[in-house]
Parts: structure tokens; C-alpha cells; sequence
């Protein structure tokens, strides 16, 4: 699995939370798995909010699961994909059960509402606030590639679309 996110993009605009919905929460910053430094405190640098749930759930599809010596339930396991699910259609189901698994496990996550690759006929309907957490958004159906999307609903009352992909090897 293939991941890029790059902080601070435009489609990361924070949605509007209803009025007294619970915080998203507050978290030291990470680019590429390295803290981020405040150019103004030269301390760690914090995000909060919106952009600190999406920064969770990032690290959390790219972890691979077990790889966390704390928590070994955390992450998601793209091992698997290529190792127990044969055929396309299976490997699909198993990373939309994967996905959902991983992504729940956040308490700030209601629910993920449902999960859709590109090649599917729901990928041409509008999605809410769409996260790149990966892949190159090419490769549905070019060679072994994939791109797939999760919209997930959360405590907030608001919905965002994680964006995701790599290979089906």
C-alpha cells in the first residue's frame, strides 16, 4: 500500500461541526511520520480538530498492523491482502473489511458509512470532504493497482471521504 498525505492541503478544509458536537481532538503535528517543529514556539507543533482526526486515521491505514509494540490491534493489515485473499473481488472484500476495522477502532469515528474503489460505479457520485491518505488516484484498473475511497462519519456530526490505494499483490 502506496500512502502520501501532505498536511495543510486544500482538501483538507475543515468541515463545519454542528453546534455543541464533541471536539475532533488535539495532537502533536507529524509530516512522514516525523514530529513537526512550530517555527514560532521551536517547540512540537500541534493540530487540533478536524486535521488532528484525519492525521490519526492516516497513520492508522498506514500502519501495518502488529507493527506496534504498544498496541498490536492498531493499523492495517496490507500483508494479508496478497497472502489469504485470492482473486480480485476477494482482495477488495478483504480491504473494505480491513479498512472498516482499522478505522473504526477511533473513538472519534461513528462509523464508516461505506467504502467504494475507483473502478466501482459509485466512485462518478459526489463524496463529502475527500482526505488523500494515498495512492495515485490512476490506478484503477491499470495493472494490479487500486484507489479506494471510505467515507467515515464522525462524533463531530460531519463526514469525510479518506482516499487511499496501492497494489493487489
Amino acid at each position: 500500500m502506496t500512502d502520501t498525505f501532505a498536511p495543510g492541503a486544500p482538501a483538507l478544509g475543515p468541515p463545519s461541526p454542528a453546534a455543541g458536537a464533541p471536539a475532533l481532538g488535539r495532537s502533536l503535528a507529524v509530516d512522514d511520520g516525523d514530529l513537526v517543529i512550530d517555527r514560532v514556539t521551536h517547540g512540537p507543533a500541534l493540530v487540533e480538530g478536524f486535521p488532528a482526526l484525519v492525521q490519526a486515521l492516516v497513520l492508522t491505514v498506514r500502519t501495518q498492523l502488529g507493527s506496534d509494540l504498544l498496541n498490536s490491534g492498531f493499523g492495517f493489515d496490507r500483508l494479508a491482502i496478497g497472502r489469504y485473499a485470492e482473486g480480485v473481488a476477494a482482495r477488495k472484500e478483504h480491504i473494505r473489511m480491513e479498512l472498516v476495522r482499522c478505522l473504526d477502532t477511533d473513538r472519534r469515528v461513528t462509523g464508516v458509512r461505506e467504502v467504494f474503489f475507483e473502478d466501482d460505479s459509485r466512485f462518478a457520485e459526489p463524496v463529502p470532504d475527500r482526505v488523500v491518505a494515498g495512492g495515485t488516484g490512476d490506478s484503477a484498473r491499470t495493472g494490479r493497482g487500486y484507489t479506494v475511497y471510505a467515507v467515515v462519519d464522525t462524533v463531530a456530526g460531519s463526514a469525510l471521504t479518506l482516499e487511499t490505494g496501492g497494489r493487489l499483490e
